[in-house]
């Protein structure tokens, strides 16, 4: 079996004190080797809860980034200034950014030149610019249907398997290798019927990557 990304987006659920207790929670899971986990923290927090996963093959990583290194990005998110917290990789255009910040695209043409790593999210498929994408280093993709983000509405694996089907025959046209993850109310009851999928490479896992048991469940179910 190939190994199955596992990523838990915090979103802004926890403060500081809670992310920090779950870090040191997870830290403490014996992972399988099926299993590639990332989490991605409240910014403000990037830098202590990379310490505590520094010992350990989990890897934190950004929840935005909004340009390369751009001083006048009041309020942004730069590469810059996560690569100086040694954070290697972000989600970029996640829908509640989308909506926020409209053209993630021009994200996208300032971040591949430099070849920092991130998890492309998309609702549509003609949100992916594949004449940008690259195998010159890691890109993951995540579809995320709006619609199932937080409302316990998962979609069918049917429709999951539909849309990272079409997704992967158009990377293959392009010659390009990118896992796709599947993002939208998972949890331990659906994980196990989603990861074991052969479209499916890994799951983009919400509020329920904040409860200690649910993301344990998770991880366990592969």
């Amino acid at each position: 079996m190939n190994q199955k990304i596992i990523i838990g987006n915090w979103k802004n659920y926890l403060n500081y004190e809670e992310s920090i207790h779950l870090s040191k929670k997870i830290s403490k899971i014996n992972i399988s080797n099926n299993v590639r986990v990332m989490v991605s923290p409240n910014h403000l927090y990037l830098n202590e809860i990379n310490q505590i996963f520094n010992e350990t093959n989990i890897e934190v990583i950004a929840q935005n980034v909004t340009s390369s290194e751009s001083k006048s990005d009041t309020g942004g998110i730069t590469v810059s200034n996560l690569k100086n917290l040694n954070i290697k990789r972000s989600i970029v255009a996640h829908s509640e950014s989308r909506i926020r910040e409209k053209n993630p695209q021009k994200v996208l043409e300032e971040i591949i030149p430099i070849a920092y790593q991130f998890v492309l999210c998309f609702e549509e498929i003609d949100q992916i610019p594949f004449n940008l994408l690259t195998n010159k280093f890691e890109i993951i993709l995540a579809y995320e249907p709006v619609w199932a983000i937080g409302t316990g509405e998962t979609a069918s694996i049917d429709h999951i398997n539909e849309i990272h089907k079409k997704v992967k025959l158009k990377l293959e046209d392009f010659s390009l290798e990118i896992p796709i993850l599947y993002g939208g109310s998972v949890n331990p009851s659906n994980s196990r019927d989603i990861l074991e999928s052969d479209y499916v490479d890994g799951v983009l896992v919400g509020g329920a990557s904040t409860k200690i048991d649910h993301f344990e469940g998770i991880l366990n179910s592969i």
